[in-house]
């Protein structure tokens, strides 16, 4: 099948790579006992946005977003 349809191929390679992305984001947020409404406020990024960095389908999100998301997590929280 794959012979025929090397699109196919493709798409399962985008699909795993997806899906790795967001694990590896969902467990950074864990890590930091951070929601994502805390994420978005902290990123700038739109909660919608959030959601989908950590979906497992969908669209691949913008490394722009991913760093941002990334670096959201790093921050310290703010005193007072």
């Amino acid at each position: 099948m794959l012979e025929a349809r090397p699109e196919i191929a493709e798409r399962e390679i985008e699909f795993r790579a997806k899906i790795d992305l967001a694990m590896q984001l969902r467990a950074l947020r864990d890590a930091a006992n951070l929601t994502q409404d805390q994420i978005a406020v902290r990123s700038g990024l739109s909660l919608k946005t959030v959601e989908a960095c950590e979906a497992l389908a969908g669209k691949m999100p913008e490394p722009a977003d991913v760093a941002l998301y990334r670096a959201a997590i790093q921050m310290r929280p703010s005193a007072g």
